[in-house]
């Protein structure tokens, strides 16, 4: 009998998740902590459901006051469209949410206060994630579109990067803001984003790698095709680098003097790399 998909799921709510409950059981605030905590787990809910449509294996799920990190190996290895699909999900279900509470204040079943405070709730949620900043939905959609247009190492340099960059924006809004007011809540947000992307620029290479074995394990699916000119003096290692995301390689070889020497077809330097090649071994070699 195969398993419901959220079976094996581990759940973890965040340290920061739970500084904002001690915060509202301090301040009385127990209505809007619990409305907070619904609100992620159905922003969640949308991500989670629109990855296992997809096939997507989730193994864990961290809760957080904006949103959630599901851990997942299909991050980065599947196809961009769904990427984006699953990153979407999660705001797109805010939005219905946002409709939903219009719906009953329309037919007289909320207050006008109480639907203010659910709209705007699920409004700064769902445009919080939209924010371009990894691991948000938003950074994450932005990685996922970079990845049609560079190389997907590259695509990961500017992702995390650029990320951190806004990060440290976020965090510079929050210490010196609107009326020289220290936004404490900005601020541990910020952190936490900074945190969270100089981790992956760290471990960049690692994902980098979850790539390549992808590429190695499965087969190619008849997609588009580029011819890749290398100079037979380029290294294996810089040669992967210049790969993309849904493409098939084949290394077109040229030597110095610009004379073509032949073809590498994108398995067979896999193959050579995996295989205990010397990543810097020059791919003419690879021509025997």
């Amino acid at each position: 009998m195969s398993s419901l998909p959220w079976q094996g799921i581990r759940i973890r709510i965040h340290f920061l998740f739970w500084i904002v409950i001690l915060w509202s059981v301090l301040t009385g605030r127990f209505i809007e902590i619990v409305t907070l905590f619904v609100l992620v787990i159905i922003h969640e809910l949308g991500h989670l459901t629109a990855a296992w449509s997809h096939g997507w294996r989730v193994t864990a799920l961290e809760l957080l006051p904006f949103g959630g990190v599901a851990r997942t190996d299909e991050w980065g290895t599947a196809p961009a469209r769904e990427e984006i699909v699953v990153a979407l999900a999660g705001p797109f279900h805010n939005v219905m949410m946002v409709l939903a509470g219009f719906l009953f204040y329309f037919f007289g079943l909320w207050t006008e206060e109480w639907t203010a405070f659910f709209v705007k709730g699920n409004a700064m949620l769902a445009g919080f994630n939209l924010l371009p900043i990894y691991p948000l939905d938003g950074g994450r959609i932005l990685q996922a579109l970079l990845s049609y247009v560079l190389p997907y190492r590259r695509c990961l340099d500017w992702s995390f990067k650029g990320s951190l960059f806004l990060s440290l924006g976020l965090l510079f809004l929050g210490l010196f803001g609107s009326g020289g007011e220290v936004h404490l809540n900005l601020v541990i947000v910020a952190l936490f984003l900074c945190h969270a992307n100089w981790t992956a620029l760290k471990q960049r290479e690692l994902q980098y790698m979850r790539f390549l074995i992808q590429r190695r394990d499965r087969p190619h699916d008849g997609g588009r095709m580029i011819r890749l000119p290398v100079s037979s003096e380029d290294r294996l290692l810089a040669v992967l680098r210049r790969w993309r995301k849904e493409v098939y390689h084949v290394m077109e070889v040229f030597d110095l003097q610009g004379r073509h020497l032949g073809c590498i077809p994108e398995e067979v330097v896999l193959k050579r790399f995996f295989e205990g090649g010397n990543p810097r071994m020059r791919i003419g070699e690879l021509l025997g």
